[in-house]
């Protein structure tokens, strides 16, 4: 691991060698760069996989909006060298992937999403009942209770999957946590959808309560990109199946 200046702080960024161009994995909200250890060591490239601000052990400045995890991805490309790269995110991280993409399209060699979302249409209502759930339990009982209700059915009681998503998401302040989920349940992308160059491969899962397999289909409809959807599989594809997940990336290596 080592630590690049981002915009408002510090950024944590996890790294593995291999050969061919590099791919930067993108980790889903309220979790961090872990999540896609597996998926890393399989994957055989130069991988970079950062934590991105509030999250990990990167800084806890916001703004926690798209624009504002772009310019962190960005920083790190820039820190590392690396001109271009194949992106690949999840949940959130898919759609800042997409964002990138749209904004910086000479940095984007492809991209994949996974249980991804160009919007997810949460009312305010929908936000603040999150929030206020989130204050009334704290941040790691919240996160403890929803892990196993954002997997698949066969992954609810596997310790490997659940634990991954709790300790990815550690125990930040609440106020940050609160500010993370209404940027992102607030967040859309749709204009930026139809500017993506690069080819895309949007991937969802059958069991996916957050970000079912409709939203998948956006994507792919508004960027041109092709579809998958796992069977069984749920919010996390990165931890519940990290065979497939690698997989499919290298298929956008080439």
């Amino acid at each position: 691991m080592r630590v690049v200046e981002g915009p408002t702080g510090p950024l944590n960024v996890r790294e593995w060698t291999g050969a061919g161009a590099p791919v930067v994995l993108v980790h889903p909200i309220n979790t961090d760069g872990s999540v896609w250890a597996r998926v890393a060591e399989l994957l055989e490239a130069p991988v970079v996989a950062p934590d991105l601000r509030g999250h990990g052990r990167s800084g806890q400045r916001g703004p926690f909006t798209v624009d504002g995890y772009v310019s962190d991805v960005v920083a790190v490309l820039d820190a590392l060298d690396i001109p271009a790269a194949h992106l690949a995110g999840g949940s959130l991280g898919g759609s800042i992937a997409l964002a990138l993409a749209a904004a910086h399209p000479e940095r984007a060699l492809s991209v994949t999403t996974f249980g991804s979302t160009l919007g997810t249409g949460a009312s305010d209502a929908d936000i603040a009942a999150m929030v206020d759930e989130l204050d009334a339990k704290g941040t790691r009982r919240y996160f403890a209770e929803l892990a196993p209700l954002i997997v698949g059915p066969a992954f609810r009681e596997d310790e490997r999957v659940v634990s991954g998503i709790q300790d990815a998401a550690g125990t930040r302040p609440e106020a940050v946590v609160a500010a993370i989920l209404r940027g992102a349940f607030g967040a859309d992308i749709r204009d930026l959808a139809g500017r993506v160059r690069a080819p895309v491969h949007a991937v969802g899962g059958t069991d996916d309560p957050t970000c079912p397999p409709a939203m998948t289909e956006e994507i792919a409809a508004a960027t041109g990109g092709h579809v998958t959807i796992l069977d069984g599989v749920g919010h996390v594809p990165m931890l519940e199946t990290p065979d497939e997940v690698a997989k499919i990336i290298k298929e956008q290596l080439g």
